[in-house]
């Protein structure tokens, strides 16, 4: 049971260097119509204004004042409700997954939701989770929309399902555009602390490692069609920085080493794992020849191709390309 007193959501929103894009994610927060929510903002030590601007709003929510038009950082930003609490953690730059675990350290709420520092909500996005979560359920996913800088929108609309265990949910969620982000589920805190699950620090694509473990240890998991969240596509972020694909692949292998064993001692997840490193490896195809041949080799050696069983006819060809011939899978996969 939650404490007395606590709210329903944590709201974490980790912050580097997003003053661009900074006022609107929390705007889209203190402007939601459910209120029963604290916001935590993770300053990653910025360079720019980043933290101050998450300080700001701190002093605002102390004060329950309109924000001082005098301060360099001044917009427009939304009466904050009286009952939300705004908490700002400031700390040496250590990467999203320091913030996440920061966060979710600090959270007093029932249920964590992760918002990256430049996304933002949809209107009335905590109402539709509020209002879909039922007593003791582990997880509730919703959808995303991406947002590009000229306006465009891309929606990814997905059909939800009622409430069922975590390995069900998976095989159905992996045919959703988006599986493993952070910050497309609502997390029950009880069952996110009950077993110690930690984001990878140092690590790139942390979500990628440790959300398909969070899905098959929970009991119950369910999916709603609302699109609730707004994933900014921006030049320079992570998932566009090329010169980090090798990086990031690279530590997919290392949080898999660690991560597959767990889900293979969760019975019936032979289709989650070979789902996982045929994924990977195809992933990796984005790979100049040479540094796929070392991931692949790599993955060799830590064991992860034996998790490479297909279940069915369908999937046979490409799994034993993959498995036995990785040159011809690289010529075919490769984009």
């Amino acid at each position: 049971m939650p404490l007395e007193n606590s709210p329903f959501f944590s709201i974490i929103v980790p912050v580097y260097n997003v003053e661009r894009y900074l006022h609107e994610c929390v705007n889209s927060v203190l402007s939601q119509s459910f209120q029963d929510y604290e916001l935590i903002l993770v300053d990653d030590g910025s360079s720019d204004d980043s933290g101050e601007i998450c300080d700001d709003y701190e002093r605002q929510q102390k004060s329950r004042v309109q924000h001082d038009k005098n301060q360099s950082h001044t917009l427009i930003i939304p009466q904050i409700p009286e009952k939300v609490n705004i908490i700002v953690i400031h700390q040496q730059n250590q990467g999203l997954s320091a913030t996440r675990n920061a966060g979710a350290t600090k959270a007093s709420g029932e249920y964590l939701v992760f918002l990256d520092g430049d996304d933002f909500l949809e209107p009335g996005a905590l109402t539709a989770i509020h209002r879909e979560i039922e007593p003791g359920l582990d997880l509730l996913r919703y959808q995303a929309q991406e947002v590009f800088d000229d306006g465009k929108t891309i929606r990814h609309e997905e059909t939800g399902f009622a409430t069922i265990p975590g390995v069900e949910a998976f095989n159905k969620l992996a045919r959703y555009h988006y599986t493993e982000n952070a910050w497309l589920y609502a997390y029950r805190t009880k069952f996110f602390r009950g077993n110690h699950f930690r984001y990878a620090e140092g690590c790139l694509a942390e979500d990628l490692g440790l959300t398909p473990l969070i899905i098959t240890k929970a009991t119950s998991v369910k999916s709603i069609p609302d699109i609730c969240y707004d994933y900014r596509q921006r030049t320079g972020s992570i998932m566009h920085d090329q010169t980090k694909v090798a990086r990031r692949m690279h530590d997919i292998m290392l949080q898999f080493h660690e991560i597959l064993p767990e889900i293979a001692a969760i019975p019936h997840t032979e289709t989650i794992l070979h789902y996982l490193v045929v994924s990977f490896l195809t992933g990796a195809t984005e790979l100049e020849r040479i540094d796929f041949l070392q991931i692949y080799q790599d993955s060799k050696r830590a064991g992860l191709l034996k998790y490479i069983r297909p279940a069915s006819i369908k999937a046979l060809p490409r799994s034993l390309i993959l498995r036995y011939f990785p040159k011809m899978f690289y010529r075919i996969y490769h984009h």
